[in-house]
């Protein structure tokens, strides 16, 4: 149901006039978003002491990747294949895949759901895009905690090598964060339009991308008909490229005979693709969401 519909009548004539992401000046957008990750980082800790904090911080991913090592353990009867470096690889990264997905979302659903906050976020000098951002910070950080946790718990127990080339690394991770980030800007448009709860989309929607952009199996075992989305998706092109930073090869099959450069190149552009997209996306959808009382409403009751 829609709550104040009144307010946010009032919310979308004071902002009508500016953009969503380019109404701000840089000084404001820049204390919204520092604010929005002090937030973000104290809601993802439920304001708990910083020492129990970390050590769930920690324990989550650990339990995760012991469980991957055990289930590895049975099905090969502990044996090593050259299967497991990739397996490792692409479970340890794609947490950032979830984590971004769902902090994103999470950050706008309880901002307008559960703290009542949205619509004066909306209503400040600054744009409410930079706190969207600042509010996913926290998210991915924790995010990254468990890629090194997973990798380590691998080099360790699975005996997995890594070979790390720097700079293909450093390449491939920022151009995948800002793949994911502008995955998790679609996703946030998005789920501020339903009017029904939407806290699970982000899972469903990380749970379909693992299985088309070669987490965990590479993309030539996929039917023939994903196979073309697979190609297309930038997740898919910064795995790839992850995995030949870190391991110094990438997956098997088709892909193993495409060069570095070309790896990067169609990662580039198919980031570059996806940005523009979200940024669209995220333009529309929050005019839409003035427009329609959506700022303010409510879904769980």
């Amino acid at each position: 149901m829609a709550v104040g519909g009144d307010g946010a009548a009032a919310v979308a004539r004071s902002i009508e006039a500016r953009g969503p992401i380019h109404g701000a000046r840089w000084e404001d957008a820049w204390r919204t978003f520092r604010t929005a990750v002090g937030l973000g980082w104290a809601v993802e800790s439920n304001w708990s002491d910083p020492f129990l904090f970390a050590v769930y911080t920690v324990a989550k991913p650990l339990s995760a990747a012991l469980i991957l090592v055990l289930m590895f353990n049975v099905i090969t009867g502990g044996g090593r294949t050259a299967y497991l470096e990739f397996l490792v690889v692409g479970s340890g990264l794609w947490q950032v895949v979830f984590g971004v997905l769902t902090g994103l979302v999470n950050g706008i659903l309880e901002d307008r759901e559960r703290y009542r906050m949205l619509r004066y976020v909306v209503l400040t000098p600054a744009s409410v895009f930079p706190f969207l951002l600042g509010r996913g910070v926290a998210r991915l950080l924790i995010s990254l905690l468990a890629v090194g946790v997973t990798l380590a718990v691998g080099v360790v127990l699975l005996g997995v090598e890594l070979r790390p080339e720097p700079v293909l690394l450093a390449a491939a991770s920022l151009g995948g964060l800002v793949a994911v980030v502008a995955l998790g800007i679609v996703m946030a448009g998005w789920c501020l339009q339903l009017r029904q709860e939407g806290w699970f989309y982000p899972e469903a929607v990380a749970g379909a991308l693992y299985l088309v952009s070669g987490a965990i199996f590479p993309l030539d075992v996929l039917p023939g008909y994903l196979q073309p989305l697979g190609w297309a998706l930038p997740t898919t092109w910064w795995l790839e490229a992850s995995r030949r930073g870190l391991l110094g090869e990438g997956a098997p099959g088709s892909m193993a005979t495409l060069p570095d450069g070309v790896v990067l190149a169609l990662m580039t552009a198919t980031t570059l693709v996806t940005l523009g997209v979200a940024l669209t996306a995220w333009s529309w959808f929050l005019r839409r969401a003035r427009r329609q009382g959506l700022l303010d409403m409510v879904t769980g009751g």
